[in-house]
């Protein structure tokens, strides 16, 4: 699907969990553990959620958890399959970033999966996070347990 308009953006809104399972749910490749899924949907009801709509439909949302007054985190992200490579992602961040200076914070950071596990999706993650000036700060090896290694991706705000 192409989205014939630009995409809407609201900005932060908590107790959006389950609309964006279904965004989630297009993506096995990035959350096709059940386990985790889950438990992403149920911490985003207490995250502040960026959303983009096409009329009614969800198509991408942004999680962002706060720190402290410094530092925030993508927590979760996705955008919805048939809406991949027509900019909502970077739109979905712009706007973020946007906010997040106006709160006078310094650091943003996301967690994904490191290089070293060799995943071709989470390269294109972490490519999508390049592009949006991220700079690799450290990988974790057994952050997430053996055979998932985080890299966590820092950006100065």
């Amino acid at each position: 699907m192409d989205v014939k308009t630009k995409p809407s953006l609201k900005m932060a809104q908590k107790g959006v969990g389950k609309k964006c399972e279904h965004v989630l749910r297009t993506l096995p490749e990035w959350f096709g553990r059940e386990d985790s899924l889950i438990e992403y949907v149920s911490e985003i009801d207490s995250l502040d959620t960026y959303t983009a709509w096409d009329g009614n439909e969800l198509i991408g949302f942004f999680s962002v958890n706060y720190h402290n007054a410094f530092s925030a985190e993508l927590h979760v992200l996705a955008v919805h399959r048939d809406y991949h490579r027509q900019g909502i992602g970077r739109q979905l961040y712009q706007t973020i970033e946007k906010d997040l200076r106006t709160r006078a914070l310094k650091f943003i950071q996301v967690k994904t999966l490191g290089v070293s596990a060799n995943d071709v999706n989470y390269e294109k993650t972490r490519h999508f996070y390049t592009a949006l000036g991220f700079y690799p700060l450290e990988e974790i090896e057994d952050f997430w347990g053996e055979g998932t290694p985080c890299l966590i991706m820092v950006k100065n705000l």
